[in-house]
Formats: structure tokens, C-alpha cells, sequence
């Protein structure tokens, strides 16, 4: 088990997105608002870093051309080609308060960020 502030991840499988309690109750409230099947998380070349996560409520995909992981009865969904950037993160819910809310994503190949925390830079892939 995985100890997260004050939530515990009861598994880890490096070869999938781990999600906490709050992040999947934050984004399946973002589905359902949006009517979707599912959100796409990948990632972009931007920033001073390098690159950005991108998050998309989707309404259909192929799962044959995805890595998929379960959130209750919808997906988050990772083109192949984001793959190697993306397996074995954790998603994470970080609550700001008046701020609002803002899912965090630590992967293991993100080697630095920007100061202000919106781009990350990976090892070479």
C-alpha cells in the first residue's frame, strides 16, 4: 500500500495510472457533468520546461488504440503515443481552496519542472 497524505492507494501497478480517492471522485464529477464515457489524459509539447499534461473529456474511444484504466464505470483514457511519458504516474487531486481544484500528475519519467509548476521535462524516451 501507498500512503498518500491521508489517503491510501491499496495497489500499484507500474504499468498503469494510479489514481487516488479524491482525484477519482474530482474527475468522475467532471464525466458526468460533461455527458462523457471517459477522460484522455496526455501530454503536449508547451512551456518553458518542454511539455504540459492535457486533460479531455471524451464521449467515445477505440480501446484497441489506447492504454486504459478503470474509473468505476468510465475510463482514463492515453494514446499509445503518450504512453512512455504517462505509465506508472500517479494522479492526485490538490485542493486549493478559493483557488479551486487541480489534478496532479507525478510520473516517474518527468525528471524537472518549471517554477511555476504548468511544464514538465522527461528523461530522454
Amino acid at each position: 500500500m501507498i500512503n498518500i497524505g491521508m489517503e491510501i492507494i491499496k495497489t500499484y501497478n507500474p504499468n498503469f495510472i494510479t489514481v487516488t480517492e479524491s482525484a477519482t471522485e474530482h474527475l468522475i464529477t467532471q464525466i458526468e457533468n460533461e455527458n462523457g464515457k471517459g477522460v484522455s489524459l496526455g501530454v503536449k509539447p508547451s512551456g518553458c520546461a518542454g511539455f504540459e499534461y492535457e486533460w479531455k473529456i471524451v464521449d467515445g474511444f477505440n480501446p484497441e488504440e489506447y492504454t486504459v484504466t478503470k474509473l468505476g464505470d468510465y475510463s482514463i483514457i492515453v494514446e499509445d503515443i503518450c504512453s512512455p511519458y504517462i505509465t506508472g504516474s500517479l494522479v492526485d487531486l490538490l485542493d486549493e481552496g478559493i483557488k479551486g481544484k487541480t489534478l496532479i500528475v507525478q510520473s516517474p519519467k518527468a525528471v524537472s519542472s518549471c517554477g511555476c509548476g504548468e511544464s514538465i521535462q522527461f528523461a530522454d524516451i
